[in-house]
């Protein structure tokens, strides 16, 4: 990845939390280069899509969106600096987003996720959690506002799933674009022995991956109680600055309702998060309900 190819994907709604999705998508063009794309859609169903618009009328108040798109992220991005395209585009959020995603060849999809927690969200997941499950691209989700300061320190929880070991490989792209260290920790609630070995070793055989690309790597396996409350102490102890995870537990029936790993680290987490399907898992994704 280099500024030539670097493509980044926001989509804003005008809320607070797509702030949050534009100033972190500031902060990984000031350190990568690269263009962004920001998307805000509109409902199939909104007024402006109806015959009580003109074809001529229709396209002059889409101009004026588009318009009023460019004024709202140019806060935030320097578009002298960064090739920025504004889109107004029609269709349901999240299909919209993904297919948006597709067609550029994004390189991220940013966005900002809201806080607030209810049942509605807990059965049917949020946007975010969709697009998350189901991007070909990464995805990197904020809830509050980013550091100005560099990314120094990357945390990658590790399972014992060959697809959790997919992140890896993005992981050390990253730190060595960035020169951060790398920081995999391993944590488990079990006293069964063949599971804390097969731990043991698939950390030994990542941290020699990260060494062997002259990376600082920093590793623990960590007998905890509660696997997120674990991680999540360990990220905010150590100053970690972003988190690598794979959303391979969504593929389960997205285990029983979405109660899983990613999704408590999406809701837990005060840095961002760097989400990524595993590539040979796409197909099988549970598709939750259109936004």
């Amino acid at each position: 990845m280099d500024a030539t190819t670097n493509h980044l994907l926001v989509p804003v709604d005008y809320s607070d939390k797509s702030v949050y999705g534009l100033q972190m998508a500031a902060k990984l063009l000031k350190l990568f280069g690269g263009k962004i794309t920001i998307i805000n859609v509109v409902k199939g169903v909104d007024p402006i899509w109806t015959e009580f618009f003109t074809d001529e009328e229709r396209e002059s108040l889409l101009a004026k969106l588009r318009a009023h798109l460019k004024q709202f992220a140019a806060k935030y991005i320097d578009g002298q600096v960064y090739p920025m395209d504004c889109v107004v585009a029609k269709g349901k959020l999240c299909d919209t987003i993904l297919k948006t995603a597709e067609d550029l060849n994004a390189t991220y999809i940013i966005m900002g996720t809201s806080t607030i927690d209810n049942i509605k969200k807990w059965i049917i997941g949020t946007n975010a959690l969709r697009i998350v499950t189901e991007a070909k691209c990464p995805v990197i989700t904020i809830k509050q506002a980013p550091s100005e300061a560099k990314i120094k320190r990357i945390v990658l929880p590790m399972d014992i799933s060959k697809e959790s070991r997919e992140k890896v490989v993005q992981a050390v792209h990253l730190a060595k674009i960035l020169n951060a260290e790398l920081h995999v920790i391993s944590a488990y609630s079990t006293n069964d022995e063949s599971i804390f070995s097969r731990l043991q070793n698939q950390q030994k055989q990542v941290v020699k991956f990260i060494e062997d690309h002259q990376l600082v790597c920093v590793a623990h396996l960590l007998k905890v109680n509660d696997l997120v409350d674990g991680v999540l102490d360990y990220v905010n102890k150590n100053e970690i600055d972003l988190m690598v995870i794979t959303t391979h537990q969504q593929l389960e029936i997205v285990n029983s309702f979405l109660g899983s790993f990613a999704k408590s680290m999406m809701r837990g987490a005060k840095v961002p998060i760097l989400s990524m399907v595993p590539k040979i898992k796409h197909h099988l994704v549970f598709k939750m309900p259109a936004t």
